[in-house]
Formats: C-alpha cells, structure tokens, sequence
C-alpha cells in the first residue's frame, strides 16, 4: 500500500507506525485522541492532489488518510474481492459504469445522509460541483459517493486540413466521412479510430450515443436505427480505406498518436489527452475540437458521453463522519483545479472561470458550455460481458465491410439480450 509520508518522531513515530500498518480505529494518538484511518483507492496517481492530504492531516488530526493506486480497470473486481474479505478501502476510486455491480454486490454503500448534511453546513463548495457530479455516482435515486473528474471523447481535428480542403466543421458523421475521404486523397489517415478488444468499448459507445444511440435500463439498444448507422460507419471506415489497414491492432495509444503524429485527419480524443496534442501542434491553428457531431435527421437525439470517475463509500465504512471529511477534502476547487490543469476535467464549476486554468488549458473557455449537457454512460450489473459482445459487434463491422448492419446489429442485440435474461 502507498502509505503518506507523516515524518513522525518520538512517540509520535510509534503511533504512526501502528497507524500505517491498519490498527488504528479507536486507537489511542500521541495526544490522547483517538485516530482513525482513512483508506482511499485512486484509480490513477494522477487523481492524487499534489497536496497529498498534507492541509487535511493538519486540519484533521484525528484522522489519517493512506493511500494505494489501484487501476481503474481492476477497481470493481479488485472491491468487489476486498469487501468479500472484510478487507476493501473506506473510499474507492471506479469507473462510473461499474457502480451498477458494486451495488449488486453490496460493496458500496449510499451516503444520502451525509450529503444532506455536506449541503447544510458548506452550501458554496457543494453548489459549486455540477449535477453530472452526482448523477455519476448515483442508481436508482441513491448516491452512493461523489465524481470529481468527468471525461468526455471530443471530436477533434487537424483545422488546417480541413481550412485547405474548404470546408467547414462537420457538423454530422456523413461530413466526418467526406472530410475522411478529403484526407485519405492527400495521403494521411482519414479517420482514427480503436478496432483491437484491448479496451471497453467506451470510444464505440460515445459515438453511438452521439448518434442517437438509447439504452433501455442499462442495455444499449444497438438494433436501432443509430446501431445499424454506426456499424455502417465502421465499415464504411474500412471498405473506403479511411483507416489504417492494421486497424483490429489499433489500441487508444496507436489511435491517440496517430493524430499527435500528423498522420490522422480526426478521431475521438478525450480532454485529458489535448495537452499532450498540444506539445506537437498547435491549438486553434493546426487542430481544433468540438463536441461530437449527430447522425443526419437525428440532430436533437445526441448527447455527448462523458466517462466519470467517482469516489465511493464502501459498505464496511466505521467513521462515516470521517470520510465524508476526505470527500470534501478531494473536492476543494484548488484540489480539482490542480489535478484536472495536469490531467482530467473536473465537476467543479468554479475551476471552468480560473485564469490559471484556461492560460493551462486554451481550449477550456471553449468546452466549457458542453460540460453542462454532458451524458453520463449507463451503467449495468452486467456490464463487463455486454461490453464483451459490443467489441464482438464493432471487429464484425471492421472485418466484414459488406456485410449487412441489420444482420450484425439484431444478432449482437440478441446476445445481450439472452445475457440479461439470464
């Protein structure tokens, strides 16, 4: 476990060792105060404030917080075993669209009651974070923790090309082709995307959602006139040789580098990755984002996707007055406005009107709306094999581009459907 550094001495040195290895709640502190223990899971380094609970340790000297990274693609699973064992964290850090088995599982817990007691005594700082911040980390009208950093894919392209080719910024997929067919004649790679399984389908989804894609209680609803345009895209991809030939390999780093490199006139890129783009081109000159375009005649249907990453109360909590502590402690603005100005956005309003933050992040004034319609991804118990069957469906619309969509989509749809059923 990543414990933090408290630089103890004395007898001080022996409380904090007896802290640091786990016997610590009710325990005795140097003071004559007793101390509890305060385990976090992050799911990236990234999300620890730079301040590492330095300012909460001094504020709080009852409570000690330790941290571990465990990542976010082993966080339910990894919960899910703990709290089997009576040995899961107080705070957990998961994707959004594992809360759904956790529940199931009876590894988190819902702290509606502390909320409602957060939102009486610091009314500012819980105002300041934006519905998406609860909407993420609830199910089923409970709130089981909080999202402090959401993450949408924006549609986002080489400007210049698109200035040189004369036309404007597409405003649907059929323009997204188009301007792939503009560049795929100039040499480059028209459209980047992911074809390999070496990830959820999370890129697949967004897209479908900005097309209109619906979920019915969790289940996405891919035999639907969206389903069948967005396998029809893919293997438009394909067949007009808009992607890369080794497109099946292709994972989010090969996806990502391909535009940072200048090879691919667009893809779907997340927030936290612009300032990497940044490095090698140049922002409002060589590329330029937006929110993801709509499918033609389904304007009003998209919804732009945000993946979020929120911080759950596990269901063996003691102190649960301590860890809402550590919950308002991670959601300080100066706390997200340090983390998403090096990684990802967050869900506090107030960093979007930093001056330090947009002078970090050019392009924030310019998202800054689009964080207010975001869409949360739908979450169910199920959701690690229905993801499974969604990769299954997009390699079959990469491998087979002159296939029909209405056959891939109704048998890929049956597949979840027999798997919830069961």
């Amino acid at each position: 476990m990543r414990n933090m550094n408290l630089a103890p001495r004395g007898k001080a040195a022996l409380t904090a060792v007896l802290l640091l290895s786990g016997s610590v709640l009710g325990m005795q502190s140097a003071y004559g105060q007793d101390v509890t223990e305060i385990t976090v899971w992050f799911g990236r380094e990234n999300f620890i404030p730079a301040d590492k609970f330095e300012s909460f340790h001094a504020e709080n000297p009852d409570i000690r917080v330790s941290t571990d990274v465990v990542p976010l693609e082993q966080s339910v699973a990894d919960t899910i075993r703990a709290a089997q064992a009576n040995r899961a964290p107080d705070i957990v850090q998961t994707p959004a669209d594992g809360l759904a088995p956790l529940v199931a599982q009876g590894a988190v817990q819902p702290i509606d009651d502390l909320l409602e007691q957060w939102k009486q005594n610091d009314p500012a700082s819980y105002n300041d974070l934006s519905p998406t911040a609860w909407e993420m980390a609830s199910l089923e009208g409970k709130t089981y923790g909080v999202t402090l950093f959401a993450g949408p894919f924006w549609y986002t392209y080489r400007s210049d090309w698109l200035q040189e080719a004369g036309k404007d910024v597409p405003k649907t997929w059929d323009e997204v082709l188009e301007f792939a067919r503009y560049a795929r004649d100039q040499g480059h790679i028209g459209y980047s995307v992911i074809g390999s399984r070496a990830h959820d389908p999370v890129w697949f989804l967004a897209t479908f959602m900005a097309m209109g894609g619906e979920f019915e209680n969790g289940v996405p609803q891919l035999d639907s006139e969206a389903g069948r345009y967005l396998i029809s895209f893919y293997q438009t991809l394909v067949r007009e040789k808009l992607v890369s030939p080794d497109v099946l390999a292709w994972d989010s780093g090969a996806m990502r580098a391909a535009f940072i490199n200048g090879e691919a006139a667009q893809a779907m890129i997340g927030d936290n990755i612009y300032n990497t783009i940044n490095e090698t081109l140049t922002w409002g000159q060589q590329w330029n984002g937006s929110a993801p375009p709509s499918r033609p005649g389904a304007e009003d249907a998209k919804r732009t996707m945000t993946l979020g990453w929120p911080f759950l109360v596990t269901d063996d909590v003691e102190n649960r007055e301590a860890v809402i502590k550590v919950l308002q402690y991670l959601a300080k603005s100066e706390n997200v406005a340090e983390v998403s100005a090096r990684y990802q956005p967050g869900t506090v309003l107030s960093v979007f009107g930093s001056e330090s933050y947009n002078k970090t992040k050019p392009w924030a004034a310019q998202f800054a709306p689009e964080f207010g319609k975001l869409t949360p991804l739908p979450t169910h118990p199920r959701q690690s094999q229905i993801y499974q069957i969604l990769l299954d469906a997009m390699q079959a619309a990469l491998q087979n581009p002159d296939a029909d969509p209405v056959t891939i989509t109704a048998e890929h749809q049956q597949k979840i459907a027999e798997l919830v059923q069961n």
